[in-house]
């Protein structure tokens, strides 16, 4: 889901630390390890969020250590356990594993991504992932394989060839990526693997891809051991994750993950400080992104537009009514000009969601036995598809239809995490101004708790987002500022601001000596207005910075660039893709592409307050113990020419991408 799942900013962060330490070959602290086995994840507020549970964490989707040196002429051989024989053989007596085979490809790929704080700053990296032909060019990955690509290549199993490849749809909150080889001939004949179901538990499985430590293809085997709602890593999006014992590792990411001849899911995440954890996505969250861009592109995962928490507590059920074999989640907020709005209330007890009972701790049994959180059946709906909930309001049951109108991030006030694109900033007299979302706060040194109670908020008319001084370019003319950092601005001039956009039109249009910058609590900044245009040349100089603003700012204002400022380097071009068909193989629905890339990020992760608490809502679900800290196991990176900062340590738990 995308929204309001709450609670992740620690589980993130952790994953950003632990990948950069992973990329520039460097140890992981005492301190740092202290805080994975000592510090548990912050229980979520409620469970009715879009995007977070006390599951894994994520990164960004960069990730992590060189790129193994290619092949030279040999052609590559396969090195895999020893297997017992559960594949199905086939008529002709072949080997059933070679079909499967001959639809593993190995990505490779440049990504160029920008330093969330330092934005006029960017580097380019090589790595590789894994992936898996669906049908004709389509190859299924990872998003944090694709995302900030610049260039792509795919080689299939058994072949030294590489063709150029490019991405055609990305689901950063699905962290599933569909690419497509530019010559269209490239795999016309190879056969695409077919999907299966959502696999069992202590089902046997096998993981297909091209870890580290080689180039030839691998192929390890384990059993399903936990099915259940997981922080996808690259995102933190709350989404249904397998858990399995077989080993995967970094440059597995992307691969397919076979049980009896079909595809169960796509390897993720794996388990780190762990042995023998790792997760996988499956085919429901495959199907959904394969429904999804049949309109040519990605919408993503709705939101109902109420929060939950559980109703364990005896008294609170005896206080409203709630019979023995009654139960339910108690609603404690609705956001305004939700689908919700007008027609849940608070302290309406929802029993029931789409005809499936809810437990007091608010999960659902969705197989004989086996549970997992009610969030997964809004999921599992499209945008534009209606959801059904039975509740109980005064006594008397209802039943309530929300449709899921529009993609649950459009209800955030601070946004998801971007990619492909660089981050919107503009500097005035040195001091630094970038909206506030999920990748600012995730490059925090500790979130203040005044910004980490925004992440609770959904926008207004009066503020639709957040801006902050992120940080200051120490000169003359901003002493006694130097120190001063994430800093909300809610005024200029005295006029509150709307939105990003809105501010940087204040400070360009201001005519007056002096611009005066306040902050919620009447802390003021006080700018000379002319000083900072005659000085600002210099200090973007004296600091290396190549432009005052970001490019979709420049392109904003037909104003002139101060004299010193140079244009900004070029952004990677956006992909561009032909027309083009394609069948999903069965049991996936056909699939058409016609679309850009279209990329929709997910839910933000709410950010622990640093100093002082916010109240916080009742837990949806009982605390338990920490989950294993897992790793992306995307393209393996290899580290830049010079280390790039580090964020300062945070709590960490969760997942983390290869």
């Amino acid at each position: 889901m995308i929204i309001f799942n709450m609670g992740l900013n620690k589980m993130r962060q952790t994953t950003i630390i632990t990948r950069t330490f992973l990329c520039l070959g460097l140890a992981i602290s005492p301190s740092l390890l202290a805080e994975i086995s000592i510090t548990p994840p912050l229980t979520p507020p409620a469970t009715q969020t879009v995007t977070p549970p006390p599951a894994a964490t994520t990164p960004t989707d960069t990730a992590v250590t060189p790129e193994s040196p290619a092949p030279t002429q040999a052609e590559p051989s396969v090195s895999m356990t020893v297997l017992e024989d559960d594949v199905p053989p086939t008529q002709d007596g072949s080997d059933p594993r070679a079909k499967i085979k001959d639809a593993v490809v190995k990505v490779h790929v440049v990504q160029h991504t920008y330093d969330t704080l330092s934005p006029w700053n960017s580097d380019s990296q090589k790595g590789s992932g894994s992936g898996l032909i669906i049908a004709d060019n389509l190859i299924l990955t990872n998003a944090h394989v694709a995302s900030d690509a610049t260039f792509l290549e795919i080689q299939r199993h058994s072949e030294t060839k590489r063709y150029e490849a490019e991405v055609v749809y990305i689901s950063h909150e699905s962290d599933l990526a569909i690419l497509r080889t530019k010559d269209a001939n490239a795999y016309k004949n190879v056969t695409p693997l077919e999907l299966g179901d959502l696999p069992k538990m202590q089902q046997s499985v096998e993981v297909y891809g091209f870890p580290i430590g080689g180039n030839t293809l691998s192929v390890t085997r384990g059993v399903v051991s936990r099915i259940e709602k997981q922080n996808y890593v690259h995102t933190g999006e709350n989404l249904i994750a397998v858990q399995v014992d077989a080993a995967i590792n970094f440059g597995n990411s992307g691969g397919p993950v076979i049980s009896d001849g079909k595809v169960v899911g796509v390897a993720m995440q794996s388990g780190f400080l762990t042995e023998n954890i790792g997760y996988m996505i499956p085919t429901p969250i495959i199907r959904h992104v394969l429904d999804d861009v049949k309109d040519g592109k990605v919408d993503g995962y709705g939101f109902h537009g109420f929060l939950t928490q559980s109703m364990e507590n005896p008294a609170m059920r005896r206080k409203y009514g709630l019979g023995e074999n009654q139960t339910g989640m108690l609603v404690y907020k609705v956001y305004k000009n939700s689908p919700a709005d007008g027609k849940v209330q608070i302290d309406d007890i929802v029993t029931e969601i789409d005809g499936h009972k809810i437990e007091n701790n608010g999960t659902v049994e969705f197989r004989p036995g086996e549970f997992i959180d009610h969030t997964h059946y809004i999921d599992m709906h499209q945008i534009g598809e209606n959801i059904t909930f039975k509740i109980i309001r005064n006594s008397q049951e209802q039943i309530v239809s929300l449709p899921l109108d529009k993609p649950g991030k459009e209800y955030l006030l601070v946004k998801p995490n971007e990619y492909d694109k660089q981050p919107t900033y503009f500097i005035f007299g040195g001091l630094v101004f970038m909206p506030l979302n999920q990748n600012v706060i995730d490059s925090m040194d500790g979130t203040p708790a005044r910004i980490g109670a925004l992440t609770y908020e959904s926008p207004e008319e009066k503020r639709r987002e957040a801006v902050i001084l992120t940080k200051v370019l120490p000169a003359d003319i901003n002493k006694d500022y130097h120190h001063d950092s994430n800093l909300l601005i809610e005024k200029v001039n005295g006029a509150n601001i709307r939105d990003f956009q809105d501010f940087y039109q204040k400070i360009q249009s201001s005519s007056t000596d002096y611009i005066t910058l306040e902050t919620a609590d009447n802390y003021q900044l006080v700018i000379d207005r002319k000083e900072a245009i005659e000085r600002q040349p210099q200090i973007l100089a004296q600091y290396g910075v190549n432009a005052d603003r970001s490019k979709d700012l420049q392109a904003l204002t037909q104003a002139p660039q101060p004299a010193a400022t140079a244009p900004i380097a070029e952004q990677a071009p956006a992909v561009t893709q032909t027309p083009v068909t394609t069948t999903i193989p069965t049991p996936a629905p056909p699939v058409t592409e016609t679309a850009p890339i279209s990329s929709a990020p997910v839910a933000p992760t709410p950010a622990a307050p640093a100093t002082e608490a916010a109240p916080t809502p009742a837990p949806v679900a009982p605390i338990v113990a920490p989950p294993p800290v897992t790793a992306p196991i995307g393209p393996f990176v290899a580290p830049p020419s010079a280390p790039v900062a580090v964020p300062p340590t945070a709590p960490v738990t969760g997942n983390t991408q290869p």
